[in-house]
């Protein structure tokens, strides 16, 4: 989330123009403008819009003003409101630097809420206006969508954010060298490039420092412990989130102390200082919850997740696991249907196309030559962009159809096979480096006879609910997946038999604590479970996956509801 740039720039491009009003009521509406862009307070600053509106003069640069401030007070859905009336009133008026201007706000503010396919569509055209400012801003903007880990496109932001810094930097734009130095570092790390991502988060904070910018300052420490934390040095972090939540608290800025408090808690949970961590994911959860912010909101639920499943409360976790899920589902619903892919093809043809022209218009070519040539481009363009497409089309459907290959359609788990490939693959590294893993082998108990007494669609709301629950149980490097039926494989790296007990208890006693009202709130769901661990003789994964279902037929006869262990 870029809050921490969009306001200020923008505000730099919105100017009053000429109109055909009094004079004195255009230099009231002036004033109000002046007032509305320099107040720091939000709700001040739509007070001064408001004040302007009435008079009739700069209507649209008065509606773009507000909606900067209703976004800056978190009224996400008002500010896009204001920023399409400020489009349309620039239409109106001919006024195209306004007009190029509100649809960049309007691009970002798409962006923000995650509309890539709108906001790239905002920011094309105003990129296509080539005003100098606009067109810059757009650009860093359209470089955002790419850098955006939905899209992960991020040599392609690298590239255009390497293009921005030196036309920056000789314009003495200190502010956009600053924000671009944090672009960076941001693609840096979202691309997994951590050490050069504190190489430049570093710069953007001297950067910021040199600026005294103390919000903005403080936001880069954020992001600096963000890294850190993903390099396992949560602890190095934790002042850092300490001094930016303080500064933004005191600036009263509801978006980035969510976004602390997110970053801190998944810091705690890292720490395993359990409670403080469900504390701050709490807080951050309800406030992207109350914004309709999905992106984030997806995040805080998965950690909370986690750490409610670390501090042994099963229950919340399944919750929020499954509150997780439909966020993820509809994340991925949202992109595919978007077109983000053919969207960013068509941009990059349309970027060398417009260059091409204004240098035959540079070069003073004869108009009949200019002409053919871009018909000739145009055509071109057309081409590469229909090609395109259709290859970009394959490939998606090709990497949809092996995502359905490897995925159980019901659970949304790993299907058999792509749990028994990960279990291969960690076959043979034990057998290079010798390292321990453990396989789980479980299923649900009696469950024909849910089938049976309450069909077959209460039988697979069960499995959905079993594997949710179970996935949630588990740490991120585990693996777990449904291999046929109601059965269960599970893989443990690094995990010793006595702690894979203790897992596989974990299992189980979540799984028993389930309700499902929805189908019989006396149903009560029970698995059972068989664990063995790679020993050295085991060659082939048969030798342990049969090891694993012997003692998981053990725990049935048993009793079910039970563990069983493979000792040798």
């Amino acid at each position: 989330m870029h809050f921490r740039r969009a306001i200020l720039i923008v505000s730099l491009l919105v100017l009053p123009t000429a109109h055909a009003q009094s004079s004195d009521a255009k230099a009231r509406a002036e004033a109000f403008q002046k007032k509305c862009w320099e107040s720091a307070d939000a709700d001040a600053a739509i007070a001064a819009a408001n004040a302007g509106l009435t008079l009739g003069a700069l209507k649209g640069e008065l509606l773009s003003c507000r909606g900067n401030a209703l976004e800056n007070a978190g009224r996400i859905d008002d500010a896009l409101r204001d920023y399409l009336a400020a489009r349309a009133e620039a239409q109106r008026t001919g006024n195209r630097k306004l007009e190029a201007s509100a649809l960049v706000q309007s691009g970002y503010t798409r962006y923000s809420r995650g509309d890539m396919n709108e906001a790239l569509a905002d920011l094309q055209q105003a990129y296509a206006f080539n005003e100098p400012t606009s067109r810059n801003l757009a650009l860093s903007y359209i470089a955002h969508v790419y850098a955006d880990a939905k899209v992960a496109q991020y040599d392609k932001a690298i590239e255009y954010y390497q293009q921005l810094l030196p036309q920056y930097t000789a314009a003495g734009a200190r502010a956009n060298v600053a924000d671009t130095l944090f672009d960076l570092g941001s693609t840096f790390e979202r691309k997994g490039d951590f050490d050069h991502a504190l190489t430049w988060y570093r710069q953007a904070l001297e950067a910021e420092r040199s600026l005294g910018r103390k919000g903005e300052e403080a936001y880069v420490k954020r992001s600096i412990g963000v890294t850190l934390t993903k390099l396992g040095r949560p602890n190095e972090a934790l002042p850092l989130f300490d001094e930016a939540l303080a500064q933004f608290t005191t600036a009263k800025d509801p978006d980035r102390i969510a976004i602390v408090r997110q970053s801190r808690g998944i810091a705690y949970r890292k720490l395993n200082r359990l409670p403080e961590a469900i504390a701050d994911l709490e807080v951050s959860r309800a406030y992207f919850a109350a914004q309709k912010n999905t992106r984030f909101l997806e995040k805080s639920e998965d950690e909370l997740a986690l750490a409610l499943a670390a501090a042994g409360r099963w229950q919340e976790a399944y919750a929020a696991s499954v509150r997780h899920s439909a966020l993820q589902q509809q994340l991925a619903d949202k992109l595919r249907e978007e077109h983000t892919t053919r969207m960013r093809v068509q941009f990059d043809s349309e970027k060398k196309e417009q260059e091409n022209r204004a240098l035959l218009r540079e070069r003073s070519a004869a108009a009949r030559i200019r002409n053919l040539q871009t018909i000739v481009l145009l055509l071109g363009a057309a081409v590469i962009v229909v090609l395109a497409f259709l290859v970009v089309k394959r490939l998606r459907d090709a990497q949809r159809m092996r995502m359905m290959a490897l995925t159980d359609e019901l659970t949304r788990l790993p299907n058999r096979r792509s749990v028994l490939a990960s279990a291969e693959e960690q076959l043979l590294r034990s057998r290079e480096t010798n390292e321990p893993f453990t396989v789980v082998a479980f299923d649900i108990d009696y469950f024909k006879r849910i089938n049976d007494t309450w069909g077959h669609a209460a039988g697979d709301r069960v499995l959905q609910g079993v594997a949710n629950a179970c996935r949630a149980a588990l740490r991120p490097e585990d693996r777990i997946g449904r291999t046929g039926g109601e059965e269960f494989l599970v893989i443990l790296p690094l995990t010793r038999l006595d702690e894979a007990l203790h897992a596989a208890e974990r299992l189980r006693d979540t799984v028993e604590k389930l309700d499902f009202p929805d189908i019989d709130p006396t149903l009560r769901v029970t698995i059972s479970l068989g664990v063995t661990e790679w020993r050295a003789a085991d060659t082939t994964l048969e030798k342990i996956a049969g090891r694993a279902d012997d003692v998981l037929y053990q725990a049935k006869a048993g009793g079910r509801n039970r563990v069983a262990l493979a000792v040798a």
